[in-house]
């Protein structure tokens, strides 16, 4: 019942985020509009409904250097003989 509404209103299913979300490709208003049509249809369904912001999307992190090889963390380190 609910998803039927949800996508009728172009709600998209977000793997990702386990939520249905509106394509930020509408303009506010027509999300606006959208989004009260999708709460009006399931509220008189008696389906509950609860909002959040979308996950901002992950800028790409930083590429760090590789670990050195060789010992592992906390090995001593041989000493120089003379």
């Amino acid at each position: 019942m609910a998803r039927t509404v949800l996508y009728a209103c172009y709600f998209q299913y977000s793997p990702h985020e386990a939520a249905f979300v509106l394509p930020a490709s509408y303009s506010t208003e027509a999300r606006a509009l959208l989004l009260q049509s999708a709460v009006r249809q399931l509220t008189v369904q008696g389906i509950g409904v609860n909002f959040r912001h979308a996950a901002p999307i992950p800028s790409v992190p930083p590429r760090t250097a590789a670990p050195a090889l060789g010992a592992p963390p906390g090995a001593r380190q041989p000493t120089a003989r003379r």
